[in-house]
This record gives C-alpha cells, structure tokens and sequence, in this order.
C-alpha cells in the first residue's frame, strides 16, 4: 500500500544519517578502515550516529550556513577540524594529511548544497582556495576513493551542472551573504531520504511534493510504497518520532566581523 507523509529538514538529516551509519562499506571501513566526515550540519547527524555520541556545540562543526537571511559562514575561531576517524576512534589530526593516507575502502563522506535529478551535487564554495572539496578532490579522484554525500531534497534544483555558470568568488558583484564558487561532482554515492528508505526499511519511495510553513518549512513530502499495512503503521510511527525533533539553531559570523562585507547591512 502507498502512504504519504512529510519530513522537515531537521528530521531528513536524522534519517538520512542513520542509513549513511548502516551502509556496509560505511560498517567496514568505521572497523577496519578510516571514515573522513566533513563540516555541514547532515555530517553533524552522520557522526552522532556513527559515534553514538551527542555534539553539544554544533556551530563548531559547521562551516557555511544558511541563516539569518543570508548564506554565509560561523565563527572560524571556534571551528574544529573534520572528523578523522580510524578503527572508529576520532583523531586529533590534520584531516589533509588524514585522507592522503587513504586506501582502498576508505571513505570519504562530504554534504552538499544542491542535488538534481540526474544524481550531481553542487558545493557553494567560499573559500578562495575550493575549502574542504576543493582541497581534497584531487586525491580522491587519484585514489578511487568512495565519495559518500548525504543531502536532503529540500535542495533539489533542476540542474547542478547549469548552477555553476557564471559563479565565482570574483565573479560576484551586488549580493546578499558570501560570494561563491560552485563544484560539480558526479560518481558518488547519494544519499537523501529516497535512498534512506531503501536502505533502513527496504522501502521505495518517491519525492511528490515539497515546502510548509509553522516549523515544516522547507519539508520534503513522499510517497512510500509498504508491503504491508503493519509496515506502513511502523513507518509512520518512526516519521512522526523525526518530526519531533527541533529544528538547528546556529549562529553566523557576526556582519561586523565579516571580512567580506555584504549589502545585507548596507544603508
């Protein structure tokens, strides 16, 4: 039978998490492997499912955010390095040197900003110098490394590869937030709340209709096929559990420490 629901953003990451955690080769290589997890506010879900740990300070986690009606950056000052995990233990290391001792197995698990129909996902890109994908892809490519990317279908555009034309950090002239380069990056392994359906409940799914309002803002609505009417009452119990989960609150830099000022707090 069909049944439909709708996940906010908060409860798409948690979901979206849990099935990045139960991927076999996420298993293997969090036993026997390393695991890079970038910043981004998905990846925060990915390592508290993965660690079974809790993060107290999210914002220290986070690297570009969209908020306060801007797309911009935390506080760099407070920021910690990426998750470097090996045999499943965290390491105090530098995450560059972390992944150019990747091997076979290895994985490498990075958020997006966008994600279209044929599977690519775009990347906002701030920093100067690419920031962490732009940093790392060289030798993922070189290695083979499995490029894992969570995002939820919030942000679903019609067309990463059409997104990137005309971006560039000193490209962009009148603005509202940071400006922005754009990465395209295809022959990875996606992962939004379609696939985490497959990959938890051994559902089909499909994404019918999006947005809301009062707290739903941004929501994602699908339609699961269940198997059985048990199956569905079991599916909805768990949604209904994600959709009580508060949405993330975190703090930008401040504007009148941005190094880059906008026309958001221009007169």
């Amino acid at each position: 039978m069909t049944t439909t629901f709708a996940l906010h953003p908060s409860a798409s990451k948690t979901l979206i998490a849990h099935a990045v955690a139960r991927l076999p080769q996420v298993q293997s290589a969090l036993n026997a492997g390393k695991i890079f997890i970038g910043h981004g506010t998905t990846n925060i879900a990915v390592a508290q499912a993965l660690l079974d740990m809790k993060v107290e300070r999210p914002e220290q986690y986070v690297a570009g955010v969209v908020t306060g009606q801007v797309a911009c950056v935390t506080n760099p000052a407070s920021r910690k390095q990426p998750w470097c995990l090996e045999h499943g233990a965290a390491l105090e290391t530098d995450w560059l040197d972390f992944i150019k001792s990747f091997q076979s197995g290895d994985i490498f698990i990075k958020g997006a900003n966008a994600v279209d129909p044929s599977g690519r996902v775009g990347i906002l890109m701030a920093n100067e110098y690419g920031g962490t994908i732009g940093q790392a892809i060289g030798t993922l490519k070189a290695r083979g490394t499995e490029i894992i990317v969570p995002v939820g279908l919030e942000k679903l555009i019609p067309s990463c590869t059409e997104a990137q034309k005309g971006l560039g950090i000193d490209r962009t002239g009148i603005r509202l937030g940071l400006p922005v380069g754009y990465m395209v990056l295809d022959n990875i392994t996606l992962v939004t709340e379609i696939e985490s359906l497959k990959i938890l409940y051994g559902i089909d799914a499909a994404m019918i209709g999006g947005g809301g309002v009062g707290g739903m803002e941004g929501a994602v609505i699908l339609a699961a096929d269940c198997p059985s009417e048990q199956q569905a009452h079991d599916l909805l119990h768990e949604i209904k559990k994600l959709n009580r989960q508060k949405p993330l609150l975190l703090d930008k830099t401040p504007c009148k420490d941005c190094l880059t000022p906008c026309d958001f707090v221009r007169k």
